[in-house]
């Protein structure tokens, strides 16, 4: 899971982010930046985290880049000169209404990389894809949230077209649901209503090992191949939901859902067993989940009745 964390108030916030990847029983990547809109240069907070993340253990780092369309391309260039000082892959969140080209003006500043992930890219020219895929980038198609906040159409069609292959985000749960058998189901129902194209393996091919290639965690994880560790998930074939699995491939990306997943190994590490998170305390987890999200919601204002309409 790439965690694109880009709301820290301080290092207070920073630190308790890292904590929690490392108490939870998963692979990660912390990928801090700065807030949307925010003029600050947050050089010192990524030189910090990059110190405290340095080894390759369960959770590292990338550096969430503001964009050019967000601060400008010298701010952008400082950034991604920073990243490569510090071996850190970045992602970008990106997108156009038909009259920025983005990434062709990356290109001419030659800021493309093949460390970048850009996130989402509605409306972006067949002629920048191309341009992304000649630098070896990635693109992250969010399909659910992407139609339901109006983006436009997932990109995952066209980015294969231009030589692309798409990985799959959420962006962002509090809009949808941090499901990546939702996410796989939502894009490859969206593409399949436009031209037909895709086949279930590609769905499953995005969210594994293009996933790891994105992140730079290709020669670990990804596919269960000699020599990478152990990052397994076993699902059932019994549940009533998917029963009977005739096509294990179809039946995961048309039918599949967290309710199925049986058992789960992190680095050959079991963490999940018979369908139950192992060493988590979940009702202690949500008694201070719901403390919090109330004290959030008293502080701003916003009712929990669900009138709120941000």
């Amino acid at each position: 899971m790439l965690d694109w964390y880009h709301v820290a108030q301080g290092h207070e916030h920073e630190d308790a982010a890292i904590a929690a990847l490392r108490e939870a029983p998963a692979r990660s990547v912390f990928c801090l930046g700065a807030g949307w809109a925010t003029p600050v240069s947050v050089d010192d907070d990524i030189r910090r985290v990059r110190t405290e993340l340095a080894g390759n253990g369960l959770v590292t780092m990338a550096f969430g880049l503001r964009g050019a369309d967000d601060t400008g391309m010298e701010t952008l260039a400082r950034e991604l000169q920073l990243a490569d000082e510090l071996g850190l892959r970045t992602s970008m969140h990106t997108g156009s209404d038909g009259t920025q080209r983005p990434i062709a003006d990356m290109h001419k500043h030659g800021l493309l990389r093949d460390t970048t992930t850009f996130v989402h890219g509605n409306g972006l020219s067949d002629e920048e894809l191309r341009m992304l895929a000649d630098a070896g980038s990635s693109i992250s198609v969010s399909p659910d949230v992407e139609l339901k906040m109006g983006f436009g159409a997932p990109m995952t069609g066209r980015a294969l077209a231009a030589g692309l292959s798409p990985t799959l985000s959420i962006d962002v749960v509090p809009s949808v649901a941090g499901d990546m058998f939702a996410a796989m189901r939502a894009a490859f129902a969206a593409q399949r209503g436009l031209d037909g194209g895709l086949r279930a393996r590609d769905l499953v091919e995005f969210a594994t090992v293009d996933a790891a290639a994105s992140c730079g965690l290709e020669n670990r994880t990804g596919s269960i191949t000699p020599g990478k560790d152990a990052d397994i998930i076993l699902l059932r074939t019994d549940d009533v939901t998917v029963f009977p699995v005739t096509d294990p491939i179809g039946s995961i990306v048309s039918a599949g859902h967290p309710g199925i997943v049986d058992t789960v190994l992190v680095a050959g590490r079991v963490v999940k067993r018979d369908g139950t998170l192992v060493g988590v305390d979940l009702p202690s987890l949500r008694t201070r989940l719901l403390a919090s999200r109330d004290r959030i919601a008293e502080a701003s204002g916003v009712p929990l009745d669900g009138t709120w309409n941000p």
